[in-house]
């Protein structure tokens, strides 16, 4: 490999790249090479260390090579994946990585989220075994396809990105699509009205028509376990048993669908029955609760499951506005 100029004092690159032999190499004044640059059979993520040396302060601005020479040396890590995301996946699972990005961003958009701590996850379509989830040092509102994050349903990280989700994140999604199939998406959020009807005795109450929709068709999971760790999470799967939407007593909701379409759109109709109980309840007024039969009726029309995919209205209409809000979503 040719030398190349990286300043004005002697130079040694460390690569540290997994596949690469050559450890270290001393360049003269104004150049640096890596030495042995031998390519292994398949390319992994890389980490170059590289440290600028310099001597001390008063001589001579050159390598030098005489015994006792003491150098000052400043270290630079870069990391960085070897190529961007999109040149790394096919064309199908970089589109769903742009729709869960907008889906964040929308969700963030209608709903009073928390902080880091909400996220969505999709099963990587012809990967049922790896999924896709939000990373843990950014807000919903600063989702983007190429920052999602990649599993398996072990928790073990799939691909590197540059970036990591946490442990409660990836083991709440993987523990729910590694004991349920037939779920491909998930949202779990921490919102005012969710947290609120979390903690009411009873639950949500069918006194809405977006409440009749999961009537009867709700789990609950006791704030008892540390859901964050694989262990609790399993046993927060576990609860959800054959349902699709679980609240989090005392902690929030998780909402599952056949797509991310379906998922995404479900809880926005959830989080609607969770506000509107609220402010129903807190005007002390007698709350009107239809007849069981009614509400079972409303739920089987309105609440089927698979009845919303990406060809819904609603998840049309919510693409086209997250491409004009925030079009960056699909960096």
């Amino acid at each position: 490999m040719s030398a190349r100029p990286l300043g004005a004092f002697g130079t040694m690159i460390r690569t540290g790249l997994p596949g690469y032999a050559g450890a270290e190499t001393w360049g003269k004044p104004g150049a640096a090479k890596i030495a042995s640059a031998r390519p292994a059979a398949a390319w992994s993520e890389r980490s170059i260390r590289i440290m600028i040396t310099s001597p001390p302060a008063g001589r001579e601005r050159t390598m030098g090579r005489k015994r006792g020479h003491h150098m000052k040396r400043d270290v630079v890590e870069i990391a960085r994946p070897e190529r961007p995301v999109r040149e790394r996946i096919n064309a199908e699972e970089w589109r769903l990585r742009c729709e869960l990005a907008a889906a964040h961003r929308l969700v963030a958009h209608f709903v009073f989220v928390d902080m880091t701590y909400n996220h969505i996850s999709v099963r990587v379509p012809g990967e049922p075994d790896h999924l896709l989830v939000k990373a843990d040092n950014v807000f919903m509102e600063q989702v983007t396809a190429s920052n999602l994050v990649k599993y398996d349903l072990d928790g073990n990280l799939v691909m590197d990105s540059g970036h990591k989700a946490s442990p409660a994140a990836y083991n709440l999604h993987a523990a729910v699509l590694k004991a349920r199939p037939d779920i491909v998406a998930a949202v779990h959020t921490h919102s005012p009205a969710n947290l609120a009807v979390s903690a009411q005795k009873g639950g949500l109450r069918p006194i809405t028509q977006q409440a009749m929709r999961f009537y009867n068709r709700i789990a609950y999971y006791p704030n008892e376990v540390d859901d964050t760790t694989r262990e609790g999470a399993d046993k927060l799967a576990a609860a959800l048993g054959d349902k699709w939407v679980m609240i989090l007593e005392n902690h929030g909701a998780l909402v599952c669908g056949t797509s991310l379409a379906e998922a995404y759109i479900y809880h926005h109709f959830f989080e609607l029955a969770c506000r509107a109980q609220v402010g129903a309840l807190a005007g002390g007024a007698e709350v009107i609760t239809p007849a069981p039969e009614v509400c079972e009726e409303r739920a089987r029309k309105f609440g089927r499951i698979g009845q919303y995919d990406h060809g819904s209205r609603d998840w049309v209409a919510s693409m086209a506005l997250a491409e004009k809000l925030f079009p960056d979503y699909r960096e």
